[in-house]
């Protein structure tokens, strides 16, 4: 008797997929898998190995937004200052301004003497893991950049708070409000107002000021910008100025502030 040599396909199963995806974006030599058996360990940062990181708080999950509103507004009265206000005050050298924007966006176009100490970072793959991979093909498909949170955060605020004599102003693209309405009992959460409860609660510092609508009321303000290029608000687009870093919270988040007279 003769067998039929016929077979049913086969469906590659979520692990291949993975491992493709993984190829495809440079992620070889550690996987979801394993190691290879040529692999070499990659450093967790560029960092010498003889180095130590202090270590931080970074990857327990904020509480919710009310509970950080509660934080901030009853507990610690944070104050929300207007741009003009934080250009006078860090001019005499008692505060430092403190962008928490991604990299990229910090080097192109800054309010003058910021520093740069983002909360999220592009994806990170000398440490890929099946997370990062999944991450990454929801995010493209939806055209946003995937992130991750910085690992160095609350240890790089810290050293930002040194650069003052008093305290450290927190500021992101478009800011948010701890101001409530009727739609929003519990004002609207930003990466700036995020980070000010990180210095807050992690006691990077107890003086924490906050920049009203962020990078774009410096911008309305006609204060000084410095960088590689020009800063000009992406109206139209919701900026990434969310409280966590997820598809969900991108689409939810404030957007500008804007005013009668806001110059585009």
């Amino acid at each position: 008797k003769h067998h039929s040599t016929s077979r049913t396909p086969q469906i590659p199963c979520q692990k291949h997929t993975i491992q493709h995806t993984m190829m495809m974006t440079g992620t070889v030599g550690s996987s979801v898998m394993g190691r290879s058996r040529n692999a070499q360990p990659l450093p967790r940062s560029g960092k010498s190995v003889s180095s130590v990181r202090r270590p931080v708080a970074m990857h327990a999950k904020l509480p919710k937004w009310d509970e950080c509103y509660r934080f901030l507004v009853d507990e610690k009265k944070l104050r929300t200052i207007a741009p003009e206000q934080a250009k006078d005050m860090v001019a005499s050298g008692d505060w430092v301004l403190v962008d928490v924007r991604p990299p990229g966006a910090h080097a192109e176009a800054r309010p003058a003497g910021a520093v740069s100490v983002p909360m999220y970072q592009p994806l990170d793959w000398k440490t890929p893991d099946v997370q990062k991979v999944m991450k990454f093909l929801v995010y493209s498909f939806n055209g946003v950049q995937a992130i991750e949170p910085n690992p160095d955060f609350t240890e790089q605020l810290r050293q930002a708070s040194m650069q003052g004599k008093r305290g450290i102003i927190t500021f992101c693209e478009a800011g948010g409000t701890l101001k409530p309405s009727t739609n929003f009992p519990f004002g609207k959460p930003s990466r700036s107002l995020q980070a000010a409860y990180r210095a807050l609660a992690e006691g990077v510092t107890s003086e924490v000021l906050h920049l009203e609508r962020g990078v774009y009321g410096w911008y309305q303000s006609d204060l000084d910008f410095e960088g590689t290029g020009e800063y000009k608000p992406d109206i139209g687009r919701t900026p990434s100025a969310a409280a966590e870093p997820t598809l969900e919270s991108i689409r939810a988040s404030t957007g500008y502030q804007m005013r009668e007279g806001d110059k585009k």
